[in-house]
């Protein structure tokens, strides 16, 4: 059952039941009591992320639900059963689908022009990126057509990594671009400015693109360790012009692999990030910070 105080569409999903990303968020707070209630403070400094991010994981409504990598590491952290990360995993794949369903309802349901302001998000045509609205709160990544479906759309933090895949642009979007780039009235999409890192540590790295978005940086890369004694692992966070830190991610570890990810940091200001800063640690917990780069904005 959906958490009390937790109700109408926030705590419902798919189907009838509570939402799997109030499952989540449950799930994500019972570890942390399995492990001896360990303060927020404590899980965010072993895991190099802010304290605000471990909460609104956890937060009961679901809003904000942990990417797959952001689970991994917190399992790693408590160091619980395998089980426990199959269940957790389980439940983020149903996350995935229920947005991939709740934008495929709304699609059919009524379009809204691209740029119209519907709930709390911002549809910029052919921007890749889901913008908050001025009154939305920090890292509310939602998007929708109609305000119907805004809860089954609910963001995802940290930078956003679902909702920020289904709607980027890519070179396998497939018949949606083809018809955009054959109609000679659609405007080709402004392009977002790109910035290139690769860090490199001994015979392990991390390295990929930065895409610099309005309210959100992409990420896309490869991280390599060379073997199982030598995990790696990539934190990314931003930064305001002020210095102000903005949000952070983790990749996930990788142990004697090559592995590709693709995640989107959170930066929910005007204008965005200014600059990002990208670390290869050991994957530990916590972390030892192997090598930094910072890239700032073009």
């Amino acid at each position: 059952m959906p958490d009390r105080g937790v109700t109408g569409p926030e705590a419902e999903g798919v189907g009838a039941g509570p939402s799997a990303r109030v499952e989540l968020a449950r799930t994500l707070r019972e570890w942390r009591a399995r492990a001896g209630e360990l303060p927020q403070k404590t899980v965010a400094r072993r895991l190099n992320i802010a304290q605000t991010t471990v909460s609104r994981y956890e937060s009961p409504d679901g809003r904000h639900p942990a990417p797959e990598a952001a689970v991994r590491a917190l399992w790693s952290c408590y160091r619980l059963a395998e089980e426990d990360l199959d269940q957790a995993l389980a439940l983020r794949a149903r996350v995935d689908e229920e947005l991939r369903a709740g934008a495929a309802s709304a699609k059919v349901a009524a379009p809204v022009p691209a740029g119209e302001a519907v709930g709390e998000a911002v549809v910029v045509a052919g921007a890749g990126e889901p913008s908050a609205a001025p009154a939305v709160g920090r890292s509310r990544h939602r998007v929708a057509w109609v305000a119907g479906a805004t809860a089954a759309l609910a963001g995802v933090v940290a930078g956003g990594l679902l909702v920020h895949r289904l709607l980027a642009p890519t070179a396998t979007t497939g018949g949606a671009d083809e018809a955009r780039r054959s109609s000679p009235a659609a405007a080709p999409p402004a392009a977002f400015p790109t910035t290139d890192f690769d860090i490199i540590y001994g015979n392990t790295y991390t390295k990929g693109t930065l895409t610099w978005y309005n309210r959100s940086v992409g990420l896309s890369g490869q991280g390599k360790s060379e073997d199982s004694s030598g995990c790696r692992d990539t934190t990314a966070t931003s930064y305001s012009a002020s210095g102000s830190e903005l949000g952070s991610i983790h990749t996930g570890v990788v142990c004697g692999a090559s592995e590709n990810y693709n995640a989107a940091i959170p930066a929910d200001v005007a204008g965005g990030a200014s600059t990002v800063r990208i670390c290869l640690d050991d994957g530990a917990t916590p972390p030892a910070v192997l090598k930094c780069q910072d890239s700032r904005r073009p």
